[in-house]
């Protein structure tokens, strides 16, 4: 299957029943991925019907059902209708699931940090990054399930609603995250937080493909 940037993706079939095999890149933890937290959020979200249905876990594979539906693009995003009618409501329903006790918030900073100390080379930007991620962190908010990779191609529309794909970067993290990379602005967030998220999302994004191109041999 297309469209993966750092896993392979099978599709198998048997009979009428078809499911997607992902084996999972080696570079997990390099990337950042925890694969435990990835499968506890996906169990957690199973009965809600906006997650693909779990067949099959372990450290290197997910075996998931075939999502069969239309993939959003970003002219889909730009309707309005559809995102206040469809995925706003499905993210805040996401969103309301309590946060366990065992579970830890998200640190954007050491997150970005992780990626910069295996850089070979120091971005030009990293401490201003690091000072978004910091700011951020230091806020009050209360985490929430944070999918962090909620680009348009993550979504398919189906017969049950909208269902969200690729949950491998899910942490509870803030909660105007997700709708800040769909560049939907939330009026109950400030104008400097807003932009705050913005600019660590595109920092963190620079970081991952920064880090991506280095194990590729790109750079």
């Amino acid at each position: 299957m297309s469209g993966g940037m750092t896993n392979l993706s099978f599709l198998v079939e048997s009979g009428s029943r078809r499911a997607v095999v992902r084996v999972n890149t080696p570079h997990s933890k390099v990337l950042g991925i925890d694969r435990e937290r990835e499968e506890t959020l996906l169990r957690l979200l199973q009965s809600t019907g906006y997650v693909p249905k779990l067949l099959y876990v372990t450290g290197e594979v997910l075996v998931t059902e075939f999502v069969d539906g239309r993939v959003w693009d970003a002219g889909t995003v730009d309707n309005d209708h559809r995102l206040n009618r469809q995925l706003v409501p499905l993210l805040e329903k996401i969103q309301a699931f309590p946060k366990p006790a065992t579970a830890s918030r998200f640190s954007y900073l050491n997150h970005c940090r992780h990626y910069l100390a295996q850089l070979a080379v120091r971005p030009a930007a990293a401490d201003a990054i690091e000072e978004h991620a910091a700011a951020i962190d230091a806020g009050s908010w209360q985490p929430v399930i944070c999918h962090h990779d909620l680009i348009p191609e993550n979504i398919i529309d189906t017969d049950r609603g909208p269902v969200i794909l690729d949950w491998e970067y899910a942490a509870w993290g803030h909660p105007a995250m997700d709708l800040i990379r769909l560049g939907v602005v939330e009026s109950h967030h400030s104008a400097e937080d807003r932009l705050k998220l913005r600019d660590l999302q595109r920092g963190m994004d620079a970081l991952w493909m920064a880090l991506t191109d280095q194990l590729a041999g790109v750079v």
